[in-house]
């Protein structure tokens, strides 16, 4: 693993960020017990270096502050500070923004998770300005989440330099997969704070170019073994594209040709025996056709025995 330090955050090397996802029942409900417990996994199994809380996968944008608040007290309750909690908080309005943010202060959270506003009309200005406006009115650390796929709008370097003049930047989980852009975002901000990576083609040559880590979804699946991923550097050829052959495959699985997020990353974790219950609202879980698809590739990936899982 490369022994990187940063100028802008007490992360050190390659990190692990995953956003975990939300376990509900089938009316809906949340699961706080089952929550935990794959809260826990991560930490004592995965071994996690930060973890994301209500991200996309963790359905933030299907939770009322309410329940916000009962998912990050149960995140702080279960991590006791081994590693630092990011809320993701992002919505249209800033005012919303900071109703989230001041959720996970009040919890106890070390940070917040915050991209671009929901809509199509986002500038450089009013990205920077939304930054500067919510750390202000809570000052935690911040993890900048770069989704232009949702927003339209891309967070470039220079966007990002002038987001780290108004809020305390220690982390970003950066989604384009266009390898100029992320070239440029790590030669030119990537001393600064790990810049994470994660998309299905980007995650293995990102730690080649010595990004910060990676955010993406798969990983975590590997258990003890996800900490595999940052020897990249030091596997041959052959391996390290089987590794990446078959992490392509996981991902795009997990996120894209079965079903919609979060039903793959779910249903992939119900099938290595954690209860984590299926997606709420519009989105559908897995059918069982899907399911059986999802499972072939997660064996032909090395996430999961032939046998069926037993409940963890």
């Amino acid at each position: 693993m490369a022994k990187k330090t940063y100028t802008q955050s007490t992360f050190r090397g390659q990190i692990h960020i995953p956003a975990p996802v939300t376990p509900f029942t089938t009316r809906g409900d949340l699961m706080l017990d089952s929550y935990a417990n794959l809260l826990r996994h991560y930490l004592d199994v995965v071994q996690v270096d930060g973890l994301m809380v209500a991200g996309d996968n963790g359905e933030g944008y299907a939770l009322e502050n309410d329940e916000l608040r009962q998912v990050v007290d149960t995140a702080v309750a279960t991590v006791k500070s081994r590693v630092p909690i990011y809320v993701h908080i992002t919505r249209t309005s800033n005012r919303e923004c900071i109703e989230r943010a001041e959720i996970a202060a009040t919890a106890g959270a070390q940070g917040i998770a915050l991209g671009q506003p929901y809509i199509h009309d986002s500038s450089a200005s009013k990205v920077v300005d939304r930054f500067e406006e919510v750390s202000k009115a809570v000052p935690l650390r911040m993890m900048v989440y770069n989704l232009p796929l949702i927003s339209h709008f891309n967070i470039t370097a220079p966007v990002l330099r002038s987001i780290c003049d108004a809020s305390p930047v220690d982390v970003v989980k950066d989604a384009p997969m266009d390898m100029q852009h992320i070239t440029d975002m790590l030669f030119e901000m990537g001393d600064r704070f790990p810049i994470l990576y994660g998309q299905r083609l980007t995650l293995v040559p990102a730690l080649l170019l010595d990004a910060g880590g990676f955010v993406g979804t798969g990983p975590e699946l590997y258990g003890r073994r996800c900490r595999d991923f940052f020897r990249v550097h030091d596997m041959s050829p052959a391996e390290r594209l089987d590794l990446h052959a078959r992490y392509v495959v996981l991902n795009d699985a997990l996120l894209n040709s079965l079903g919609k997020a979060p039903a793959g990353i779910k249903a992939a974790l119900n099938l290595q025996g954690f209860n984590v219950g299926v997606p709420r609202d519009h989105v559908a879980p897995l059918t069982e056709g899907e399911t059986a698809k999802l499972r072939a590739v997660m064996i032909h990936a090395g996430v999961l025995d032939r046998e069926p899982a037993k409940t963890a």
